[in-house]
Protein backbone atom coordinates (compact mmCIF):
# COMPACT_ATOMS: atom_id res chain seq x y z
CA UNK A 1 0.00 0.00 0.00
CA UNK A 2 1.37 3.56 -0.67
CA UNK A 3 0.80 6.58 1.10
CA UNK A 4 2.69 9.85 0.26
CA UNK A 5 2.94 11.43 3.56
CA UNK A 6 2.08 15.22 3.45
CA UNK A 7 4.63 16.32 6.21
CA UNK A 8 7.36 18.51 5.82
CA UNK A 9 10.75 16.49 4.62
CA UNK A 10 13.45 16.59 7.05
CA UNK A 11 16.22 13.98 5.67
CA UNK A 12 17.68 12.41 8.54
CA UNK A 13 20.39 9.55 9.16
CA UNK A 14 20.63 6.70 10.87
CA UNK A 15 22.95 8.39 13.77
CA UNK A 16 19.59 10.36 14.42
CA UNK A 17 17.29 7.06 15.09
CA UNK A 18 16.67 5.60 18.20
CA UNK A 19 14.73 2.00 19.25
CA UNK A 20 12.30 1.49 21.80
CA UNK A 21 9.45 -0.17 23.05
CA UNK A 22 6.35 1.29 24.51
CA UNK A 23 3.52 3.02 23.26
CA UNK A 24 4.57 6.78 23.53
CA UNK A 25 5.37 7.29 19.53
CA UNK A 26 4.08 10.29 17.69
CA UNK A 27 0.90 9.55 16.15
CA UNK A 28 0.67 7.21 12.89
CA UNK A 29 0.27 9.11 9.68
CA UNK A 30 -0.68 5.58 7.84
CA UNK A 31 -1.60 1.92 9.18
CA UNK A 32 -1.88 -1.06 7.71
CA UNK A 33 -3.04 -3.86 10.04
CA UNK A 34 -2.31 -7.78 9.10
CA UNK A 35 -4.49 -10.03 10.66
CA UNK A 36 -4.46 -14.11 10.80
CA UNK A 37 -4.35 -16.88 13.54
CA UNK A 38 -1.21 -15.85 14.87
CA UNK A 39 -3.04 -12.33 16.36
CA UNK A 40 -2.60 -8.90 14.65
CA UNK A 41 0.51 -6.94 13.16
CA UNK A 42 -0.11 -3.47 12.93
CA UNK A 43 2.63 -1.29 10.77
CA UNK A 44 2.30 2.12 11.61
CA UNK A 45 3.88 5.19 9.26
CA UNK A 46 5.43 7.89 11.79
CA UNK A 47 6.67 11.49 10.66
CA UNK A 48 9.72 10.37 12.09
CA UNK A 49 10.38 6.90 11.16
CA UNK A 50 7.82 3.48 12.58
CA UNK A 51 5.91 2.20 15.31
CA UNK A 52 5.05 -1.78 14.98
CA UNK A 53 2.30 -3.28 17.24
CA UNK A 54 2.82 -7.10 17.38
CA UNK A 55 -0.22 -9.18 19.36
CA UNK A 56 0.32 -12.63 19.76
CA UNK A 57 -1.06 -14.81 22.35
CA UNK A 58 -1.11 -12.98 25.16
CA UNK A 59 1.92 -10.52 23.92
CA UNK A 60 1.57 -7.36 22.73
CA UNK A 61 5.01 -5.43 21.85
CA UNK A 62 4.90 -1.65 20.49
CA UNK A 63 8.32 -1.55 19.09
CA UNK A 64 9.34 2.32 18.04
CA UNK A 65 12.13 3.05 15.60
CA UNK A 66 12.13 7.18 14.99
CA UNK A 67 14.45 10.00 14.81
CA UNK A 68 15.67 12.06 18.13
CA UNK A 69 13.24 10.94 20.39
CA UNK A 70 15.88 9.68 22.60
CA UNK A 71 19.47 9.77 23.26
CA UNK A 72 19.90 5.66 23.55
CA UNK A 73 20.38 5.21 19.51
CA UNK A 74 19.85 2.03 17.17
CA UNK A 75 20.92 -0.70 18.58
CA UNK A 76 22.59 -3.37 16.15
CA UNK A 77 20.79 -6.04 18.08
CA UNK A 78 18.48 -6.95 20.78
CA UNK A 79 16.55 -10.07 22.22
CA UNK A 80 14.01 -10.06 25.13
CA UNK A 81 11.27 -11.43 26.39
CA UNK A 82 7.64 -10.11 26.26
CA UNK A 83 5.19 -11.80 28.20
CA UNK A 84 6.45 -14.88 27.43
CA UNK A 85 7.13 -14.01 23.89
CA UNK A 86 10.64 -13.82 22.07
CA UNK A 87 11.10 -10.76 20.83
CA UNK A 88 14.06 -10.02 18.71
CA UNK A 89 15.64 -7.13 16.78
CA UNK A 90 18.28 -6.35 14.20
CA UNK A 91 19.44 -3.00 12.26
CA UNK A 92 21.62 -2.34 9.45
CA UNK A 93 23.14 0.92 8.09
CA UNK A 94 24.39 0.51 4.23
CA UNK A 95 25.81 3.53 2.45
CA UNK A 96 25.23 4.07 -1.33
CA UNK A 97 26.54 6.43 -3.20
CA UNK A 98 23.85 8.65 -5.53
CA UNK A 99 22.99 6.12 -8.22
CA UNK A 100 22.93 3.03 -6.15
CA UNK A 101 20.44 4.87 -3.31
CA UNK A 102 18.11 5.79 -6.10
CA UNK A 103 18.32 2.09 -7.17
CA UNK A 104 17.43 0.85 -3.98
CA UNK A 105 15.12 3.13 -3.38
CA UNK A 106 13.17 2.47 -6.78
CA UNK A 107 13.54 -1.62 -6.15
CA UNK A 108 11.99 -0.95 -2.38
CA UNK A 109 9.20 0.97 -3.95
CA UNK A 110 8.23 -1.41 -6.74
CA UNK A 111 8.25 -4.73 -4.71
CA UNK A 112 6.36 -2.97 -1.81
CA UNK A 113 4.05 -0.87 -3.11
CA UNK A 114 1.54 -3.74 -4.48
CA UNK A 115 1.86 -6.20 -1.85
CA UNK A 116 -1.18 -6.50 0.07
CA UNK A 117 1.79 -7.20 3.59
CA UNK A 118 3.14 -3.81 2.85
CA UNK A 119 3.58 -0.08 3.27
CA UNK A 120 5.44 2.20 1.32
CA UNK A 121 5.89 5.52 2.83
CA UNK A 122 6.92 8.34 0.24
CA UNK A 123 7.65 11.72 1.63
CA UNK A 124 7.59 14.93 -0.11
CA UNK A 125 10.84 16.73 -0.96
CA UNK A 126 12.76 13.37 -3.27
CA UNK A 127 11.57 11.09 -4.91
CA UNK A 128 14.09 8.50 -2.76
CA UNK A 129 12.82 9.29 0.76
CA UNK A 130 10.82 6.14 1.69
CA UNK A 131 9.77 4.67 4.73
CA UNK A 132 8.68 0.31 3.97
CA UNK A 133 7.33 -1.24 6.19
CA UNK A 134 6.72 -5.45 5.41
CA UNK A 135 4.98 -7.86 7.50
CA UNK A 136 4.46 -11.86 7.75
CA UNK A 137 2.85 -14.30 10.15
CA UNK A 138 4.59 -16.94 11.47
CA UNK A 139 3.58 -20.02 12.95
CA UNK A 140 3.29 -18.84 16.67
CA UNK A 141 3.96 -15.30 15.72
CA UNK A 142 4.87 -11.80 13.36
CA UNK A 143 7.97 -11.19 11.60
CA UNK A 144 8.21 -7.55 10.63
CA UNK A 145 11.28 -5.47 8.38
CA UNK A 146 11.56 -2.09 7.98
CA UNK A 147 13.58 -0.17 5.32
CA UNK A 148 14.10 3.78 5.58
CA UNK A 149 16.02 5.84 3.19
CA UNK A 150 17.89 8.79 3.69
CA UNK A 151 18.81 10.57 0.17
CA UNK A 152 21.20 13.21 1.87
CA UNK A 153 23.05 11.00 3.89
CA UNK A 154 23.41 7.98 1.45
CA UNK A 155 21.98 5.74 4.08
CA UNK A 156 19.20 3.01 4.34
CA UNK A 157 18.67 1.56 7.51
CA UNK A 158 16.91 -1.91 7.56
CA UNK A 159 15.46 -3.62 10.31
CA UNK A 160 14.41 -6.86 10.76
CA UNK A 161 11.73 -8.30 13.57
CA UNK A 162 10.29 -10.93 15.30
CA UNK A 163 7.59 -12.12 18.12
CA UNK A 164 7.22 -15.79 18.38
CA UNK A 165 5.11 -17.70 21.19
CA UNK A 166 7.31 -20.39 21.98
CA UNK A 167 5.81 -24.16 21.63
Amino acid sequence: MLARLAVPFVDASASALSWWLGDDAPRALDVLVLTGAAGRLELRLLGASHQVVAVTGAARCPEVVACGATPAGLPGRHDGDVAGARYRFRSTTTAYGPAGLARVARDLRRRAEGAADALVGVFPGSPHALTVLAGRELDRGWAWSSWHVYPGAGEVVRTRSSLVVPA
